[in-house]
């Protein structure tokens, strides 16, 4: 009688997303230590193209500490120099920044938006992972923030980097119109509906929804809270001595 095969123990099969790490982080800004990084990259990026706006912009602005403002700040692991940023402007207390030049069509009424601006991303190979990434990041937010659609003002040529990435123009006449928070330089006003992006990515067979969709990227790091509020250092509290030791439990 042939000797009996050892029993193994068949291999667990993960159920999970693949998860891919990135080299760099994308987190909320909520520091004025992260902020001052997102001015840096930011001002050297519009430098290039726009020097008068890049010199404007080595100095924040009113906008990046507004109560329905956010912006994302990614960061390389190994340096910790900024790699991108991105602002966003909701709608749910004033109109987003755009309505100050542009008037937008009338479905875009009570709605809620998000007015995209100050996209700025450092040269090099690293750029295109890089606005990827943001851009998970701002559609994953709108997301839980439940915002429907996106709205952007982008130069010719980069307009194309967003036709690329699913966005649609908000006038049927496609011509660019100038934006005061641009220096009055002409844009084409481009939008970009949050709720059906996954489908629409599924149906095109596009590449940008396997990075947006079937992969988990732990450095985009944007659910530790979604409450917009700024971060002020705390003093530690001493505990009285009649009291007892508290356990802190973290909530994310």
């Amino acid at each position: 009688m042939p000797p009996e095969a050892p029993h193994r123990t068949p291999a667990r099969i993960s159920l999970g997303p693949k998860k891919v790490h990135l080299p760099f982080s994308v987190r909320i800004v909520r520091t004025d230590a992260q902020l001052s990084k997102a001015v840096t990259i930011r001002a050297e990026a519009y430098s290039r193209h726009i020097p008068r706006l890049g010199e404007a912009l080595k100095n924040a602005e009113a906008a990046d500490r507004a109560s329905d403002t956010i912006i994302f700040l990614a960061e390389s692991h190994e340096t910790g120099e900024p790699l991108g940023t991105i602002r966003i402007h909701t709608n749910f207390s004033s109109p987003i920044p755009i309505e100050e030049s542009i008037e937008l069509p009338t479905h875009f009424r009570g709605r809620a938006i998000a007015g995209v601006s100050r996209l700025a991303v450092k040269s090099g190979p690293k750029g295109r992972l890089v606005k990827l990434a943001l851009f998970k990041a701002l559609h994953r937010y709108c997301l839980a923030k439940q915002i429907e659609w996106l709205v952007i003002g982008a130069r010719p040529p980069l307009d194309k980097g967003y036709l690329d990435l699913g966005f649609v123009d908000v006038f049927p006449d496609f011509r660019p119109r100038p934006l005061a928070s641009a220096g009055g330089v002409a844009h084409r006003i481009l939008c970009f509906e949050v709720f059906t992006a996954e489908r629409r990515w599924f149906e095109l067979s596009h590449p940008l929804y396997v990075f947006m969709g079937k992969r988990y990227h732990p450095d985009i790091e944007i659910f530790a809270s979604v409450s917009n509020m700024w971060s002020h250092p705390r003093a530690p509290q001493p505990v009285p001595l009649s009291s007892p030791p508290r356990l802190e439990i973290p909530l994310v």
